[in-house]
């Protein structure tokens, strides 16, 4: 689950009710839960600045359902660490994660795909591992039209929204690094092209990004999928690309008990309502 502060921008909806990116992902996940059939194990982990932190690795979700349910319900952005939002770094700790599990794990990433500060279109972060070395998909969550992104309190009250010159507008390579005198450009970077690209930068809007999302996916061998209600990520979980069928043992005790108890009733309620009917 992404949890940085763009997640926070309530551009989605169920039943018409809108909600936030981050409860519309949660309320996702929520549902999977309750819908997957038992025998099913599901893990958790968030992302916020550069890395997904696990909560928990895999366990099966009847058994645990409870505890699933309160931590998932109390998971918030205030649980981020750092105000940045380095997707692609995330998702690749991620993939990294779900390698190391002894679950043969499938990753499902719910992000907005907003990286903040930007990404340099020529420098991206490397992907070390074999594309498709994991299984799994990126859900992108919320809307496609710009929306601005609160600031909020501690209450969860919308105080302000993040403006224009509150955010950087182009990536930190961009920008150069710090001499004593002055900041040195990145060679082939023009100044006034830079200060025109600051100047009509749009980082302090979110929507979903979904080109760079399927750039990502394309990158890491993952799928892209447009998370459009809870019902669609359910559908997608328990498709046959993702879903893996293995045999568990199954508790069948309660079909000889079950016959049991019907004999008992027929021999002490049926049987003695015929013999006083017969008389």
């Amino acid at each position: 689950l992404d949890i940085t502060q763009s997640m926070n921008v309530t551009d989605a909806e169920i039943d018409s009710v809108p909600m936030t990116r981050l409860d519309f992902a949660k309320a996702s996940v929520e549902l999977a839960l309750r819908s997957l059939p038992c025998g099913s194990e599901a893990g958790l982990a968030l992302f916020t600045a550069h890395r997904s932190f696990v909560m928990f690795t895999p366990v099966e979700i009847c058994e645990h359902y409870q505890a699933l349910a309160e931590m998932l319900g109390k998971i918030d952005w205030q649980m981020a660490w750092a105000a940045r939002s380095e997707v692609a770094k995330g998702l690749f700790s991620a993939l990294e994660a779900a390698r190391l599990t002894e679950h043969d794990a499938r990753l499902v990433f719910l992000t907005d795909g907003h990286e903040a500060p930007p990404v340099h279109e020529s420098i991206r972060p490397s992907f070390d591992w074999e594309p498709g070395d994991v299984l799994g998909f990126i859900g992108g969550v919320g809307g496609t039209v710009p929306q601005r992104i609160p600031r909020l309190n501690e209450k969860g009250e919308i105080v302000a929204y993040w403006g224009h010159d509150e955010v950087m507008q182009v990536d930190i390579y961009s920008l150069g690094r710090d001499t004593s005198e002055q900041a040195e450009p990145l060679v082939g970077v023009s100044m006034a092209d830079l200060a025109r690209r600051i100047a009509l930068g749009r980082e302090h809007l979110s929507s979903l990004r979904e080109p760079y999302l399927r750039e990502l996916a394309e990158q890491t061998g993952l799928d892209y999928v447009h998370v459009a209600s809870p019902v669609t990520f359910v559908e997608t979980l328990r498709g046959g690309k993702y879903a893996r069928y293995t045999p568990v043992v199954s508790d069948l005790g309660w079909i000889p008990a079950t016959l049991a108890l019907v004999c008992l009733l027929y021999c002490f309620v049926v049987l003695p309502r015929r013999r006083v009917t017969a008389a």
